[in-house]
Parts: structure tokens; sequence; C-alpha cells
């Protein structure tokens, strides 16, 4: 267990390092950047995503990475967590019906939709005549086990995926490849917004997102990531 706590106080401490907007679990952080938000100024232009990327296939395998990352930590947090853990616990259960009723089978979708999301990368790898990552072992402790921790982790790993899509996004040379990568993107964004609200946050606390660079979103997954 002390190891898994410090997993999870390294990835807290990431998160404070790469910017609230993009972990937006932790309330004093996402009040800050709600402020911003509403100033209505550009997010930065400097962001460079040169050379981060060997090409198109190694893009769409960092993408696989976070998906698997994500469909793993739904699917044990589901089997770890009965639905009435997970609706009797606070926030939810102040939201009362019908979101109660729905909120388990909800969070079955994200899960569905994050595996699909890998699936599908996996495939379109083959197609390009790339090989698709295995999925690896994934640790996260009490994250999938008490709810509270769950609703916040989850909020923060899907504003995560968000933040790093949009730092890929510009690196991919297919144009093909740009309209089915800004679908994932979007539906992360409303997973995104669902598990901040659930967790008792604003859904979307800045008018803009920033992206990260893959070595500050590998950093913070390696944290879960047992080999």
């Amino acid at each position: 267990m002390g190891d898994q706590l410090t997993s999870r106080r390294s990835f807290l401490a990431a998160s404070a390092v790469v910017g609230a907007s993009a972990f937006g679990a932790i309330p004093a952080s996402a009040s800050e950047h709600g402020e911003e938000g509403m100033s209505g100024e550009m997010p930065p232009t400097e962001f460079v995503t040169e050379g981060e990327f060997e090409d198109d296939v190694d893009i769409l395998n960092y993408a696989r990475l976070l998906e698997f990352l994500e469909a793993d930590f739904y699917r044990q947090a589901l089997e770890n967590m009965s639905e009435r853990d997970l609706v009797c616990s606070e926030p939810i259960r102040s939201f009362g019906d019908p979101i109660q009723d729905r909120v388990y089978g909800d969070l079955q979708t994200i899960l569905e939709h994050e595996e699909t999301h890998a699936e599908v990368l996996g495939a379109t790898i083959e197609d390009l005549g790339g090989e698709p990552i295995d999925e690896p072992e994934f640790e996260f402790g009490a994250a999938v086990e008490e709810p509270m921790e769950f609703l916040a982790t989850a909020a923060l790993l899907e504003d995560t995926g968000v933040s790093a899509y949009a730092g890929a996004a510009p690196s991919i040379e297919n144009a093909e490849l740009v309209p089915p990568a800004l679908s994932i993107h979007s539906v992360e964004a409303r997973h995104a917004s669902f598990l901040r609200v659930l967790s008792g946050e604003i859904g979307f606390p800045a008018a803009f997102d920033e992206p990260l660079s893959r070595a500050e979103v590998e950093e913070a997954a390696s944290q879960f990531i047992v080999q």
C-alpha cells in the first residue's frame, strides 16, 4: 500500500507541475484556472511538438497506451466497487435521481468507449503497416477501491487524455487520420466533463484547454504502469 500511495502522490505532484487545466481534479487548481479561463486570453502559442514522435504509428501507439490505461482503470474500479458503493458515495448521492440511477451504467459505457478506442487504434496501426503495442499491466491502488479516490482520479486521467490528444494532434502527418483522432478527442472531453461534475468540480473550468507534451503525459502515466 505504501508504494501505491507514493505513486498516487507522485501523479498528483506531476499534475501540479504540468498545469491545472489538464489535471483539473484538484479543487484549488481547478478554481485558479477557472478564473484564468474567464479572462478571454488565448492559451500559450509557444507549445512545441516537433520531434516528439517518429511517425503516425508512433502517435497512434502513444494514444493506444493512454486508452489502455483508462480502460483498465475503469475495469478494475467497476470490478472492485459495487454499484451501491458508488451511487451511495459523496458527492454522487447528493445528485439524487435520475443521476444516481444511471451513473453506474454511464461509467460502464465510458469503459466500453476506452476499450473501443484502443481496439480501433490498434487496427489502424496495422492498416498503416505498423505493430500495435501490447497492453501493459497497471496498478492504481486505492483509486480503484475507494469511490471518492476513484472519482478524483478518473477526472484526472480524462483531463490528461484530452490534453494529450491536443498535444499530439499537430504532429499527425496523414491528414486522413485527423478526423478520427479529433472524434476520439471530443469524446474524451465529454468523459472529462462528466467525471469532473461527478467529483464535485465544474465540468468546464476554462475557456481553453492547454496541450501536454508527450514527456509530460508519459511521466504522469508511468506512475501507474507496473510493466
